[in-house]
């Protein structure tokens, strides 16, 4: 025993018990939000023209100090940094800066009264599936909250395995972030709004700051930054900003904000046309009617050359400036996105974005199995132009599994009367002839342990499942050839299949049912798109009009009203698609020699950072 704690084997047994019992509760108390809500701010970058950025800080050694990414601030020598606290702002600026791990410090020379700093960190790497929160400002939200997260796993853990292709090449070409830098694996994801949130394990205590904001696809990428990089940035020398801060921070685009930004619902008669290929057939032109010969044809392995990435031009929106030049601290809550928030069984969707499919597959680290969705689209409606790029899709995501979900751009996500969670909307209901439902059951013990022995067999007996049901109310087919099974990661697949009974007999109405069902492990989630519109007419009008362009502006009535319906189901094919799960990883390649010079010059030795604020 050290001696100086020799007294204490002389205090009575009782006196001894209560300091054990204090101490204890020290060590182990749980975590307090409103403990923390003391230490926690809104960040706002804001120039002439609105609010560009919305993140999170925290006050760190004294109220006077502020720690938030540094990707979230601007070169724009007409921005202010504002730091919100309730009803109180307060502005900043830059004190330090630690651009390789992505954190800033800001200065604020009239703190707030109430604010209560953070002063130490726990150094120690979380678990696997630790429980940790994050608390923060979701863009559009009134105030913080919480979100609940657990540790991943993924090896090596660093940077570069989350990253897309396109986004490491920039970051690497613009940035001095260091892709290798070590950081914490997140099962779940951080909402929009959280980059520089104070992440806490269960008893409360700091282990690291919330980063990211990176796109891929439909989903997002996030992770965290260990506490210990605190200590070199209150060391940091540097307050400049880095040049290429705008063009870096470009690539945390769902932490940036367009001020005046509006998105206008597409409609195909009414647009400029778009001069691309034309979509070759994937049947013959004497093969018989395509909803007869459906499942003995097989599918075109032909996908159209402006699909693939290399050739698909990227549509970018008109943005109107819609904000008058201030130089008075704004009220800033007009400037952010309204925020949508359902629940739905054990999920908690937040939308987070409205892109255009142009813009999602722009920015996909798997193109590939974004496009594949258009094998069969045409299949079904080859010989018609469509412009889907300018469709526009809006992103939920549940933080706390990481899942995402798409709807068209308009159409209400919500749990309806009978409490399932469905897309609503103009033509969109569970009677109408479009429809998106989903479906969410957790995983018994059992099913875990079967499931993690051979996933591949679990979703495959989820989708034949999912046919017999179908064939419960008439008689089903599947395009066996689409069946897919996408792999994320830290035991996270998304299956998807496609389903008709376009050779059922008897019938006047028909149904294409396309399918995805999504798995993490402890749960597994269903969307399934219904498309209904399928009728004899409807096939007839279809092989007459075969060459239309949608996208001229000289359609016929009967025209324009099919390309709206080949549309809608194309919106609905995709909005199931693109089910998927944040941080995906990706292989992990050697940087070049250069690139592994420049990292090495930019980032000091971290085994040398000192761990001064650790908790013990």
């Amino acid at each position: 025993m050290n001696k100086n704690n020799n007294w204490i084997s002389y205090l009575p047994s009782a006196v001894l018990s209560i300091i054990i019992v204090l101490s204890s509760a020290r060590v182990y108390a749980e975590f307090d939000p409103a403990v923390l809500s003391q230490s926690t701010v809104r960040i706002l970058i804001k120039n002439k023209q609105g609010v560009t950025s919305a993140a999170t800080g925290f006050l760190w050694q004294t109220n006077t100090q502020v720690v938030t990414s540094l990707h979230v601030l601007s070169n724009d020598p007409n921005s202010k940094i504002i730091v919100e606290f309730g009803r109180k702002k307060r502005l900043a600026t830059v004190k330090a800066v630690l651009p390789y791990a992505d954190l800033v410090l800001l200065e604020i020379k009239n703190p707030v009264a109430e604010w209560k700093p953070l002063l130490e960190f726990n150094a120690i790497k979380p678990k696997y599936k630790a429980e940790v929160s994050a608390l923060g400002f979701n863009q559009g939200s009134i105030g913080m909250s919480t979100r609940e997260l657990r540790k991943g796993f993924v090896t090596p853990e660093m940077l570069q395995v989350l990253l897309p292709p396109d986004s490491l090449k920039n970051i690497l070409r613009h940035s001095k972030l260091n892709v290798t830098l070590p950081i914490y694996y997140l099962d779940g994801s951080l909402l929009p709004g959280y980059s520089g949130s104070p992440i806490v394990n269960s008893q409360g205590q700091l282990i690291g700051i919330g980063d990211g904001g990176l796109e891929n696809g439909a989903s997002s990428v996030s992770w965290v930054i260990p506490a210990s990089n605190l200590d070199a940035l209150l060391k940091s020398t540097t307050s400049q900003l880095p040049v290429s801060l705008d063009a870096y921070s470009q690539i945390f685009s769902v932490d940036k904000l367009t001020p005046g930004k509006q998105l206008t619902a597409f409609h195909p008669a009414f647009l400029e046309d778009l001069q691309y290929p034309q979509i070759p057939k994937a049947g013959r032109d004497n093969s018989p009617p395509l909803w007869k010969s459906m499942f003995y044809l097989g599918f075109s392995p032909y996908l159209s050359p402006y699909l693939s990435p290399e050739l698909s031009p990227v549509f970018s929106l008109t943005v109107k400036n819609a904000y008058a030049q201030t130089n008075v601290l704004p009220n800033p809550e007009s400037d952010l996105p309204k925020f949508k928030e359902v629940n739905y069984h054990q999920f908690n969707f937040v939308k987070v974005k409205s892109r255009t499919y142009g813009q999602l597959l722009s920015s996909s680290g798997t193109p590939t199995n974004m496009d594949q969705v258009f094998t069969l689209f045409n299949y079904i409606f080859y010989d018609y132009k469509v412009d889907y790029k300018k469709f526009i899709f809006d992103i939920y995501e549940d933080g706390r599994f990481g899942l995402n979900i798409a709807v068209p751009h308009g159409v209400e996500l919500v749990v309806d009367n009978d409490e399932f969670l469905v897309a609503q909307g103009k033509m969109f209901c569970r009677t109408c002839d479009y429809g998106i439902q989903y479906h969410a059951r957790e995983l018994v013990h059992k099913t875990q342990t079967q499931f993690q022995k051979n996933p591949e067999h679990f979703l495959n007996t989820v989708a034949d499942q999912h046919w017999e049901d179908l064939n419960e109310e008439g008689d089903y087919g599947e395009y066996s050839d689409f069946r897919t099974i996408e792999s994320f990661g830290a035991q996270r697949y998304v299956l998807r299949a496609a389903y008709s009974d376009f050779s059922e007999p008897f019938k006047d109405q028909f149904e294409l049912n396309y399918f995805t069902a999504a798995t993490n492990r402890d749960s597994w989630f269903q969307a399934q798109g219904i498309l209904n519109r399928f009728d004899d007419e409807f096939f007839t009008s279809l092989d007459q009009h075969r060459g239309t362009d949608c996208t001229a502006r000289n359609l016929t009535f009967k025209q324009a009203t099919l390309c709206r319906d080949i549309e809608t189901m194309l919106t609905v094919i995709i909005s199931v698609h693109l089910t998927s799960f944040s941080n995906k990883y990706f292989p992990v390649e050697p940087l070049t020699e250069p690139e592994t010079k420049k990292l090495t010059r930019l980032t000091p030795a971290l085994k040398q950072a000192s761990v001064t604020g650790v908790v013990l």
